[in-house]
């Protein structure tokens, strides 16, 4: 069931947002070759603790719980990464996600970003990906129904000869991480609901420069693209106001 936030109930959740985009801002700095995905996970941790926030990523149930502030996903990982010795090097991609809790409320948002130099053509994914949410929140702004944002988005990706990853879906968030509803990127949506003052999403659009396809790896954990073809990741923590859409973790 889809509970609309007050108000003070959005306030709040942004409060926890500009936590996550404080946390998430301290790591994308730190980002250059010979950093170690461990070393920008505990940039997260110290600035969620120093906040006196929760972690929630942190013991996230699942085959194994999962044991860090903070999902580091490089290449063609894209979703889950498990932070650890991994060096980072020049050409490399990396998303860094993560999520925390305040006085209650929740938050969760995600950016990617190049290690050094870049390959030719790699800006075009990230300008893809960037895009991707940047449609989605416009079309939230245009209230509708959850499969016109999904539509739209599949046309801009689309356009630039890119694809939408359709198995890993945004979510509902307040009190919990997870909440209804599911807001999944699957031509048509399952489900697909109305977009209402007061809905408050993590909107996540994964986009790669191959077929889209993903397999669990050993971890239990990481999800990775089949392919190999590299994949961004672009979230935000969104409410739908009667003023428009407001992000909540906007650095």
């Amino acid at each position: 069931m889809i509970r609309p936030r007050s108000a003070n109930e959005i306030a709040g959740i942004g409060r926890a947002g500009r936590i996550v985009a404080h946390a998430l801002g301290t790591a994308v700095d730190l980002v250059r070759p010979g950093v170690t995905t461990g070393e920008l996970d505990r940039a997260v941790s110290a600035v969620l603790a120093s906040e006196g926030a929760e972690a929630i990523f942190r013991g996230a149930a699942g085959r194994t719980p999962f044991p860090a502030a903070s999902c580091v996903s490089v290449n063609h990982q894209a979703l889950h990464g498990i932070p650890g010795e991994l060096v980072l090097k020049d050409g490399d991609l990396v998303t860094i996600d993560t999520g925390c809790r305040f006085e209650g409320w929740c938050a969760d948002a995600a950016r990617s970003v190049g290690v050094g130099r870049l390959e030719a053509g790699v800006g075009e994914l990230f300008e893809g990906g960037r895009r991707a949410l940047e449609v989605a929140i416009r079309e939230l702004d245009r209230r509708g129904r959850w499969s016109d944002v999904v539509r739209q988005v599949h046309t801009e990706v689309q356009r630039r000869g890119l694809r939408l990853i359709e198995g890993p879906a945004g979510h509902g968030i307040g009190r919990e991480l997870h909440e209804d509803p599911v807001a999944g990127w699957g031509r048509p949506p399952d489900p697909d609901f109305d977009i209402i003052d007061g809905l408050v999403l993590a909107v996540e659009p994964l986009v790669t420069t191959g077929d889209g396809r993903l397999r669990l790896s050993e971890d239990h954990w990481t999800l990775e693209t089949i392919d190999k073809q590299p994949a961004v990741h672009f979230e935000e923590t969104v409410a739908v106001t009667k003023a428009g859409a407001e992000i909540l973790t906007r650095c």
